[in-house]
């Protein structure tokens, strides 16, 4: 899927009996062996299938990371793309700024949902987009369904204890999938950030994002 680059634009032994039995024995033995080798070799022998999505919620280098018990007394936020979203893609630039903004009273975490989507290709994501936050996979849906995702780019915000307080769109640049304002209007992210920050009420809990689909969402 091809990027969008203009605001407002469409778009894995030994033997113990006599010599005759033990030889006898024996074969019977290796033979037995052999079978159950040549049966348990599907099962046990044969490779991982090469770059199949870990299960839970991982790092790039494979290591389960869980984003509630990482920052003690911060808010968390998620924010939710996948590297082929043109809308998702679009967005990274606020994405960036949102972060820079709240570093101090938020932790931010991009979230990559989509079991095809190898860490290879995470990274390669990251460095052409110019992130510097701190990826995770989700290909299980783990952290998708806590945060009640259900496109990218969608973000959730969370208390420090772990509560979901905001999910849903960053702003309204897009009113419909391949439609953009020239500006954003809106900022619901960063005015739920902040009121999280400060320990206020989020005055809306929920926006629905426009963005693409995550495959296979239950």
């Amino acid at each position: 899927m091809a990027r969008e680059e203009q605001p407002g634009s469409p778009m894995i032994h030994k033997c113990y009996t006599r010599g005759m039995l033990c030889g006898r024995t024996h074969g019977i033995l290796l033979r037995s062996v052999g079978w159950l080798l040549l049966v348990a070799a599907p099962l046990n022998l044969l490779p991982a299938q090469e770059g199949a999505a870990p299960k839970g919620v991982v790092d790039l280098n494979g290591h389960a990371v869980d984003p509630f018990h990482r920052t003690s007394g911060k808010v968390i936020v998620l924010v939710f793309v996948r590297t082929d979203c043109p809308i998702a893609n679009r967005y990274a630039p606020t994405i960036q700024e949102i972060s820079a903004k709240y570093k101090n009273g938020a932790e931010f975490y991009l979230v990559y949902p989509v079991p095809s989507e190898t860490s290879q290709q995470v990274k390669k994501h990251l460095n052409e987009y110019g992130y510097q936050l701190t990826a995770l996979r989700d290909s299980d849906y783990q952290l998708v369904k806590r945060a009640e995702t259900r496109v990218t780019p969608e973000a959730a915000v969370f208390s420090a204890e772990g509560k979901l307080l905001y999910h849903g769109r960053i702003n309204d640049w897009y009113t419909e999938f391949g439609r953009s304002r020239q500006v954003p209007t809106t900022k619901e992210l960063s005015d739920a950030v902040a009121a999280a920050i400060a320990n206020r009420p989020v005055v809306l809990a929920t926006v629905p994002a426009v963005g693409c689909f995550l495959p296979d969402r239950p």
